[in-house]
């Protein structure tokens, strides 16, 4: 009997919690419709101008340092687009990230409304166009002879996950601070371009002196790119690398949620 009147008081707290789920899930699409729709609403050539700037900076530091330079890398192309093509999710993420509570100040004034979302918005937005990058990816893998194989089905969903985490924790922490400190705008343009060249992205972790490889367990960026080319590129998950950058995601989402819970009090004064 006892047991009957403890699960009749807990009963009702099921719709509560999915009614809960069902707002934040309501709330994510319309953002994210709405974020894809008026980036392209003018646009002829709509998602492919995601796709020219990843390619164009392949092909052009692929005459530099493959026809000029010669680069001694098998199928460079390849090797630049595996990082190219997820670098440029968090190139854009991050790049926008100063700006996106500034962007949004009539929803940010809005009491009831959940502030992280817009960031996190942007960073689903920006992986799905990451995604629809892919079949261009593997179109010039396939002509370069390199396949696809099983290790994509578990090791892409698992990327996908860390670069989301790693990204929106990066994101939450820039656009509230960047509230109250507006010059983190240029600071961020900065050190995008540092973590570029501080990374293996246009050059592969094989041509790296064995006693310098360490650095790029202190840079937080590299661990995932590196985990990205050995997948796309590589068809392996690397173990050396992924626990790196998982743990670099799990301290930018803790890192990125306190500072946003700190700053999120003052946000409607400070817009």
């Amino acid at each position: 009997m006892s047991s009957h009147h403890h699960s009749s008081l807990l009963a009702p707290k099921k719709p509560v919690i999915s009614n809960t789920v069902r707002w934040y899930r309501d709330i994510l699409i319309v953002l994210l419709h709405k974020e894809l729709t008026v980036r392209y609403k003018n646009s002829v050539l709509g998602y492919l101008w995601s796709l020219m700037n990843p390619l164009m900076l392949a092909a052009v530091f692929y005459v530099v340092f493959s026809v000029y330079m010669r680069f001694n890398i098998p199928n460079y192309l390849i090797v630049l687009l595996s990082a190219l093509f997820p670098w440029q999710w968090l190139n854009n993420s991050v790049g926008q990230a100063p700006f996106l509570f500034l962007a949004n100040a009539t929803l940010v004034k809005k009491v009831c409304f959940p502030r992280y979302i817009i960031p996190l918005v942007t960073t689903l937005h920006d992986m799905i166009h990451f995604l629809l990058a892919l079949p261009i990816f593997i179109f010039f893998s396939i002509l370069h002879g390199i396949y696809p194989t099983a290790s994509w089905l578990y090791g892409l969903p698992l990327l996908l996950l860390v670069s989301c985490v790693f990204i929106f924790g990066l994101s939450l922490m820039i656009s509230s601070i960047n509230l109250f400190f507006r010059d983190l705008n240029n600071i961020i343009v900065i050190l995008l371009n540092i973590a570029f060249y501080a990374t293996p992205i246009i050059y592969s972790i094989d041509t790296v002196p064995a006693d310098k490889l360490k650095y790029f367990v202190i840079n937080p960026v590299a661990p995932l790119f590196i985990s990205w080319r050995s997948l796309l590129h590589g068809n392996r998950i690397d173990m050396q690398y992924l626990p790196w950058a998982i743990g670099y995601a799990v301290v930018s989402l803790i890192v990125g949620w306190v500072v946003y819970s700190r700053l999120n009090k003052k946000f409607a004064e400070v817009i």
